[in-house]
């Protein structure tokens, strides 16, 4: 036998886009492209209905003519709906039409939307924030796990993209709403009258109140305290900005509709490497004891992540006597450096491992909301401004790449964890609020300070011990699950990849 050796000629190295353009040709990497681009701007208006909710939670205590303590259950309403529309919704995915129940989602969000405003009762209100949460956890749960149906384990770029979407859209929200809000006003003194309290503010839907207390007379438990109502107190106008999210929700719910009619079934989507979970290889309790550490990790995130976005803006306003303006344009200064580095993480996903960008990010912040705690003590404007991009910074990635993390090296991340997934972390944005309300109420508003710093050390240690698990006690049973897997040699069609040049070919002739 003679082997002969042919000269190896390696091809020449296509551009991106001439291999994006290669790609696209194909029917199938075609369809599967413009349906990614659908969920890319539902997750878009996702993050700017999310980015809203801060910035307009003083006109819809406004509306509602409540205090911070009570109109807090409106978060708190939307994480139970948020939770319990995660399950259904997870249950409702494997049963019915992909396209359909995204798209029904989607325009149950734009509905309850534009009705949220109109809610004067607080009992009404909170009814309509369940229930959009509960059709908007539809929209997440089903987008995330269609992107990993659709590119399997080649997601995590996409992955990166799709929260890159919902970060560009809270970054944007804060400035588009920022118009409709009515403008904090505080009058001078009229009649004087005995409370019992030092400083109260409440605003009401046609008349503004505002208490001021006569620095003069603090002599034992009766203050003198001096009242004025303006009866031409401006109105919020905050029912056009849930207008305009109500038509983004609109417009993203049409895309799915139409490839909905355009195909009667998505027979083409079936996921190209569905294999068994590895939970077989590992020990049930050890297996539940992961999943729950997973979960722990997941609800002190989330609840760490909404809890500053949607309570920066009352925090700025309420505790450090900024304006409405500047609470918003703060909020929307977390959102732009949110979105920004999550826009880098598209890159910087290949170039350091998960596992080195979570521990960075977790460290850089713990050190921002340090920072902050500092700075909102001693009334550190500038302070509180530049810790709010390290927040931002440092919050960006964790979550798209923590996904990543979980598959590659802790266990594969099925239906079911990802269900558990969601619901901790839509479990730490229902408990949050409401505790915090309270403390920033009842207590202090540096509360909001205080607690956010406690969770990010908490969300610390949480990774480090999951690590040291991974490493310690699973690390044997992902050996054994890898001896009995196949070597994969699908093609990169097949396989999902966007862009892999052919390798070159060895001749051998008999």
């Amino acid at each position: 036998m003679e082997v002969i050796d042919v000269e190896i000629r390696k091809p020449a190295r296509k551009s991106s886009f001439g291999q994006f353009k290669e790609h696209f040709e194909d029917p199938v990497y075609k369809n599967k492209f413009i349906c990614t681009l659908f969920l890319f701007w539902a997750f878009l208006v996702l993050g700017f209905a999310a980015g809203q909710s801060g910035p307009s939670f003083l006109d819809l205590m406004l509306i509602t003519n409540t205090k911070v303590e009570q109109a807090s259950a409106l978060f708190t309403s939307g994480a139970v709906g948020f939770t319990v529309g995660a399950f259904v919704s997870g249950f409702l995915y494997d049963k019915c039409n992909k396209l359909l129940l995204l798209a029904a989602c989607l325009v149950g969000s734009s509905i309850f939307s534009a009705v949220i405003p109109l809610c004067t009762p607080l009992p009404a209100m909170i009814a309509m924030y369940f229930l959009r949460s509960f059709v908007s956890a539809g929209v997440e749960t089903g987008g995330n796990t269609d992107l990993i149906r659709l590119w399997g384990k080649d997601s995590r770029v996409f992955m990166q993209i799709l929260h890159f979407s919902f970060a560009l859209g809270g970054l944007v929200a804060p400035l588009a709403t920022e118009p409709f809000l009515a403008p904090k006003s505080v009058h001078t003194t009229i009649t004087t009258v005995p409370v019992n309290e030092s400083h109260f503010l409440e605003y009401g839907y046609n008349t503004t109140k505002a208490y001021v207390q006569d620095s003069l007379r603090l002599n034992g438990t009766s203050y003198n305290m001096t009242t004025a109502a303006n009866e031409d107190a401006p109105k919020s106008q905050i029912l056009f900005a849930f207008i305009i999210t109500a038509v983004l929700f609109l417009s993203a719910a049409i895309p799915f509709f139409v490839e909905f009619f355009l195909r009667k079934a998505d027979k083409n989507r079936k996921p190209e490497d569905e294999q068994e979970v590895d939970g077989h290889c590992i020990p049930p309790p050890v297996y539940v004891i992961t999943v729950a550490m997973i979960g722990a990790f997941f609800f002190c995130y989330c609840a760490l992540e909404e809890t500053f976005m949607s309570f920066l803006a009352v925090f700025t306003v309420e505790g450090l006597g900024w304006t409405k303006p500047d609470g918003a344009l703060v909020t929307s200064v977390f959102w732009g450096s949110f979105a920004a580095f999550r826009f880098l993480g598209i890159f910087f996903i290949n170039m350091l491992t998960p596992s080195s960008m979570i521990i960075l990010c977790l460290v850089i912040l713990s050190a921002s909301l340090g920072v902050f705690l500092v700075c909102s003590l001693f009334a550190v404007t500038i302070g509180i401004w530049i810790s709010s991009v390290g927040i931002g910074l440092a919050t960006s990635i964790v979550y798209p790449t923590t996904f990543t993390w979980v598959e590659e090296h802790v266990i594969k991340v099925t239906g079911r964890v990802t269900s558990v997934i969601v619901i901790c972390a839509a479990s730490g944005g229902m408990a949050t609020p409401l505790l915090l309300g309270y403390l920033m109420e009842e207590v202090t508003y540096l509360w909001f300070s205080y607690l956010l710093f406690l969770v990010s050390v908490i969300l610390l240690i949480i990774h480090i011990v999951l690590r040291l698990h991974s490493v310690f006690v699973l690390k044997k049973y992902h050996r054994a699950a890898e001896a009995e897997s196949p070597n994969e040699l699908a093609a990169p069609q097949e396989r999902g990849k966007m862009f892999e040049p052919n390798e070159h070919v060895r001749t051998f002739e008999l």
